[in-house]
């Protein structure tokens, strides 16, 4: 049995990033770029106004007031898109947000500081020479890097690509993630339920969510009974997949399910089984495929230690793959609520909690239940709190580290 680092670290250094495909823009949302986005020309590409008003030489109105106002003669119009008139001389010309600045003038009196009569404009007061006028390259300059390769496209990062004329970005490749449930007892959504030694999946639609949620393609690959020549037929499912989940038979005593037929079949070869970890202690890893690229998983059938060797082993790697340079969950330092107490130490902990903030620092109640089959826990939690191996108490009022899957909590305005 290793440590839950040492599991973590193999499993990463086992993964490899996938191919590069290339993508509309319209359907590159939540993708990774696989390329560095630069800047095809300045943006702003010339000097324009960021308000309505009138462009004017700012030699013009200086000592402008209320009382004592600066008359300008218009001339023409700005508007954006449009070629502006060169001014002179006490002359101005009105232009419109985005429209471009005249040759000769350098400054932009807001509409609300003018008044027209006649032909004329009206300047109430002075500005300072360059006011309300966008500097072109403002935003960003011809051949500046925008945006790094690694990051996930969000809906600021289309904005850019859209500025700078790309209608196809190169993305890495999403992984197809099989899962493959297996165990008599396990039924699917709608079946029948003929015996109380009967139950439905709910690791099947957790995994699949959290998968689609991480921004992979989950496939359902079925689900197997215990029985040779089926688990056989629906192994065989799983060829076209980059990374295997299967959900039951990795525990003591049900461990030959895998090895006999996981390897087997499709050549899997176990890493490490496994880890010092509660919950998901019998978690096995493995690779396989020609240049064992593909990564497999054999994940406890206990619905929160299946959600739990997600977020914490399977996860990252999927990232990884997907090409994220930020594979991890967030981490953060709370305060526990109340005393947390345990018998045995053996192993690393993570126990459901809570999380608030109290305007100065996060809070963490852990639940009272903390079974790796009570699945209601995960539906209250934001967050796994660590409990290090060899402790055994936590005082209410002490620090713990958070590792926090709740991307809506972390998404909260208030801290």
């Amino acid at each position: 049995m290793i440590k839950y680092e040492e599991a973590l670290k193999i499993v990463l250094e086992n993964t490899k990033a996938l191919g590069i495909e290339k993508v509309f823009l319209k359907d590159s949302l939540g993708r990774i770029l696989a390329e560095d986005i630069i800047a095809d020309r300045d943006n702003p590409p010339a000097d324009n106004s960021g308000m309505d008003g009138f462009a004017v030489r700012h030699e013009d109105i200086k000592g402008a007031t209320e009382d004592n106002p600066v008359v300008l003669t218009l001339v023409g119009e700005a508007k954006a898109g449009g070629q502006p008139t060169p001014i002179g001389k006490g002359q101005a010309t009105a232009i419109y947000t985005g429209g471009l600045i005249p040759e000769g003038a350098d400054t932009v009196v807001q509409k609300e500081l003018t008044k027209v009569e006649d032909g004329k404009v009206f300047i109430f007061q002075e500005l300072p020479k360059g006011a309300n006028i966008r500097p072109q390259g403002g935003d960003y300059k011809e051949g500046e890097l925008l945006i790094e390769k690694g990051k996930k496209i969000r809906p600021a990062e289309i904005g850019v690509l859209a500025s700078v004329n790309k209608a196809t970005v190169e993305v890495y490749q999403k992984p197809r993630v099989g899962i493959l449930t297996t165990g008599d007892e396990i039924l699917d959504i709608g079946e029948p339920i003929t015996s109380e030694s009967q139950i439905r999946t709910s690791n099947t639609y957790s995994l699949y969510a959290q998968i689609l949620e991480t921004g992979a393609e989950p496939i359902i690959l079925g689900f197997a009974k215990d029985d040779p020549a089926d688990l056989k037929r629906k192994l065989s499912y799983a060829k076209t997949c980059d990374v295997l989940l299967t959900t039951g038979g990795v525990s003591v005593g049900e461990y030959d399910l895998v090895k006999d037929f996981v390897c087997t079949q499709l050549g899997v070869e176990i890493v490490f089984w496994k880890v010092a970890q509660k919950p998901g202690k019998p978690v096995a890893f493995g690779v396989w495929g020609e240049e064992k690229q593909k990564l497999f998983f054999g994940i406890p059938g206990n619905p929160v230690a299946c959600m739990f060797v997600y977020e914490t082993l399977v996860k990252p790697a999927i990232k990884k793959m997907m090409g994220e340079t930020k594979v991890y969950n967030p981490v953060i330092t709370a305060v526990l609520t109340k005393d947390y107490k345990r018998k045995k130490s053996d192993r690393k902990e993570f126990i459901r909690v809570a999380l608030e903030f109290d305007g100065n620092k996060f809070l963490a109640t852990p639940f009272g239940k903390q079974g790796s089959n009570i699945l209601t826990g995960m539906v209250y939690a934001h967050g796994f709190a660590v409990v290090e191996i060899g402790v055994n108490e936590i005082k209410e009022g002490e620090n713990i580290k958070v590792v926090v899957f709740d991307m809506q909590f972390m998404n909260k305005k208030d801290f």
